[in-house]
């Protein structure tokens, strides 16, 4: 009973760190969102899974500097609006469709995320980010199995994708599978250590070692 315990405590940290680079992705859009650099930072899935999501995932910067503001009902729904509104505008801007689609996700509101991040592979065929979101709409919905699939098409392709090894380790950890996902979280990490991702990634390594008990999430 412990040991479930202490799984179900470390999948909520898991589920806070989500939470926490959603958030910092929709505040990074909606903020920049008439910004050309901004947004082809985004749109670019290299770039994305540098400095992430996000779905994971483009949060926050090398430095760790980004420091997203407070995430309630009433911000998510704000952003929800105004990103809708600049999709209104630029309908096929697939960074604007990604930090739409976190919006949603972050409400919860998961079938309007899935169409949101189909939307964008329409326009974008087999782009990873929007690939790699989509499975952990799919995962949160309970089809943890389609997802895991999705997420290995993308590794298959481009084995070097932080965020699809980070959303693996989530996806191996809600399944029990501590080493696997202890395994893509080092993965994840070693990529890249200065990013969101990378920073997050080796602090639930270092939890699942003991190294420390307090939340990773604030990415330190």
């Amino acid at each position: 009973m412990h040991g479930r315990t202490r799984l179900k405590r470390h999948y909520a940290l898991a589920g806070v760190g989500v939470a926490v680079l959603v958030a910092a992705a929709i505040v990074v859009v909606g903020t920049s969102s008439g910004s050309g650099d901004a947004a082809g930072t985004l749109a670019d899935p290299s770039a994305a899974g540098r400095s992430l999501p996000p779905g994971h995932p483009a949060v926050g910067d090398k430095a760790g500097t980004a420091t997203p503001a407070p995430v309630t009902n009433d911000v998510v729904k704000q952003k929800i609006a105004e990103l809708e509104s600049t999709r209104a505008a630029r309908p096929r801007d697939v960074a604007v469709l990604l930090a739409l689609g976190d919006a949603y996700f972050l409400g919860q509101h998961y079938q309007q995320a899935a169409r949101t991040f189909r939307t964008a592979l329409q326009i974008d065929p087999g782009n990873p980010t929007a690939t790699v979101r989509l499975a952990m709409v799919w995962h949160a919905d309970g089809d943890s199995q389609r997802a895991a699939q999705a997420i290995q098409t993308v590794l298959d392709t481009t084995p070097g994708n932080q965020e699809a090894h980070y959303s693996m380790a989530i996806i191996d950890f809600s399944a029990d599978r501590i080493d696997a996902a202890k395994s893509e979280w080092a993965l994840a990490a070693k990529l890249d250590p200065s990013t969101a991702i990378g920073r997050r990634s080796q602090s639930f390594v270092d939890l699942l070692d003991g190294k420390q008990t307090s939340s990773p999430a604030n990415g330190q």
